[in-house]
């Protein structure tokens, strides 16, 4: 089965186009998922963010860079679905604990309910699913 990690036409979906983006780039995309997640209670939001952040790190440092960053909030139950998209072939990989750097794939599993990779003719997409609550 091939899942369909939303596009821009898709109800629920908030894409935010990242190609080309520099390091500066990629933290203006962390403070709009963040003004995109502001309904959530803030730690949920923070590890969202963070969430965010490791993503799309990985597609700059591993990929070919990130091209989309897709957000999607389902309230019952509270769950946001992360979606990096990139150009990339390679397989994410978690590190072992005891080295240093490359811990970004670590926190997402203790933060995430689940995550994976999708891939695609164009690439891939890397997905994490968080549990939240809804701050409304």
């Amino acid at each position: 089965m091939r899942v369909n990690w939303g596009t821009a036409q898709e109800p629920g979906w908030q894409v935010l186009d990242v190609a080309g983006a520099d390091p500066a780039g990629l933290a203006s995309a962390r403070r709009w998922a963040a003004a995109k997640l502001a309904a959530l209670a803030e730690t949920d939001r923070v590890d969202a963010v963070i969430v965010v952040g490791e993503l799309l790190e990985n597609a700059y440092v591993h990929a070919t860079g990130p091209s989309q960053l897709r957000l999607h909030l389902t309230r019952d139950p509270c769950v946001v679905t992360v979606a990096v998209a990139d150009t990339g072939r390679g397989e994410p990989r978690q590190r072992a604990p005891g080295r240093s750097g490359g811990r970004g794939l670590l926190l997402v599993d203790e933060l995430a309910l689940d995550w994976g990779v999708s891939h695609h003719d164009d690439g891939k997409v890397v997905w994490a699913r968080l549990p939240c609550e809804d701050s409304r």
